[in-house]
């Protein structure tokens, strides 16, 4: 897992030991079953650890803590319905009270139910039994539902409370981020980085929310720091060429972002990097540009600025109608984009579709296009939040 995508993650893949409790030996075989799947989950092999999971499908024999621990290895094999639907199938007070609303809570907020990951946990708070993973999942929770205000004290009582709790850290910076308070988080990460100065994860934390601020040489030095402290890094990497890319460092932002697909990284925004690098460089590479842009386009076919500079390039390049297929499709995902509009109106003109390509242009506040030279702030924010498009 990249460090950008435990973010929001924090606890929720971590695992904690599987509850045990003396169990009968019966035909189903549910240590065998239990065993077998946790092995495929730590090489990452999710369908079939689900598949073995699956077996015991219709055993009537399993005890309450074994149906709990199925519903647990359902979870972590990515597979949130399931386990939900086990983990309401058992007794409210298995394997006692807290544990049980939390994985509930855990399974709503792996299904994007934010509203009910916080009913979940919120009567747990009242009684002051929210362990610190539950108070960063309600506070996150409360994030993600927009609803700052609610989110930001308890991850603030949480760090006074638990002041090495990393991921509130973490989260909190996060949210200060999300809710446009970036002096703040700034500060926040800053305060991360002295409490954890051989922690990678926080470095690149704090280079994303520089980014964010302009601070470019600040965000290149904690990205090679992260890099320094865990060269297996390929989202440090990625961000790391993103500075130096922005910094008009293109031949060393090449570099970086060749090494982040060495080490395993395959995000479209990386591709489209790629080749925003290779154009720099060379303008001349429009091929080896648009190889990059076809694999970011496969990876994420809703990329607006890949597809803004495919289009681009394939109306230099004479090809204006698979040009506008490109640009248009770009415009209706985000109609506020002026690259793609002002790029759309041109294959328009070049398709001698003069009023539509003229009722465009008016739609351009000024007669220039924003530059395409570099990634939106939404993308660093994505990786503040965890969701690199893995």
């Amino acid at each position: 897992m990249t460090p950008a995508q435990s973010i929001v993650k924090f606890l929720l893949l971590a695992t904690p030991a599987l509850c045990h409790a003396a169990q009968p030996v019966h035909a189903c075989n549910a240590d065998q079953v239990f065993q077998r799947a946790d092995e495929l989950l730590k090489l990452k092999n999710y369908q079939d650890a689900e598949r073995a999971l699956d077996q015991l499908k219709g055993c009537t024999n399993l005890s309450p803590i074994q149906t709990f621990n199925l519903g647990w290895l359902y979870g972590r094999s990515h597979d949130s319905k399931k386990a939900l639907r086990v983990f309401q199938a058992v007794p409210p007070d298995v394997p006692d009270r807290p544990t049980h609303q939390y994985a509930i809570a855990l399974s709503e907020f792996e299904l994007n139910n934010y509203q009910a990951t916080v009913d979940a946990l919120k009567g747990l708070q009242s009684e002051g039994l929210l362990d610190a993973r539950g108070t960063n999942l309600l506070g996150v929770s409360y994030s993600k539902l927009g609803l700052y205000k609610d989110a930001y004290p308890i991850l603030v009582e949480e760090l006074r409370q638990n002041p090495g709790d990393l991921f509130a850290y973490l989260n909190l910076v996060t949210l200060l981020a999300d809710s446009g308070n970036l002096k703040n988080a700034g500060e926040i990460a800053d305060q991360a980085v002295v409490a954890f100065p051989q922690n990678a994860d926080v470095l690149v934390i704090r280079g994303a929310v520089n980014i964010l601020l302009g601070n470019l040489e600040k965000s290149h030095s904690d990205f090679a720091g992260a890099i320094a402290l865990s060269s297996q890094q390929p989202e440090a990497q990625f961000l790391l060429g993103l500075s130096d890319y922005k910094q008009g460092n293109y031949a060393n932002a090449i570099t970086e972002l060749k090494a982040a697909l060495g080490l395993g990284s395959n995000d479209s925004d990386l591709h489209y990097l790629l080749a925003e690098c290779i154009l720099k460089v060379d303008p001349g590479k429009t091929a080896d540009a648009i190889a990059e842009l076809d694999r970011a386009i496969e990876l994420n076919s809703k990329s607006v600025p890949a597809r803004t500079l495919r289009g681009k390039l394939l109306l230099e390049g004479g090809n204006p109608r698979q040009a506008a297929q490109d640009l248009e499709l770009a415009h209706q995902i985000d109609p506020t984009s002026r690259s793609a509009l002002y790029n759309l109106a041109r294959a328009d003109s070049a398709l001698g579709k003069k009023e539509e390509a003229k009722s465009l242009f008016k739609q351009l506040n000024s007669q220039a296009s924003d530059s395409l030279g570099e990634l939106s702030d939404q993308t660093v924010k994505r990786v503040l939040n965890g969701g690199a498009s893995q």
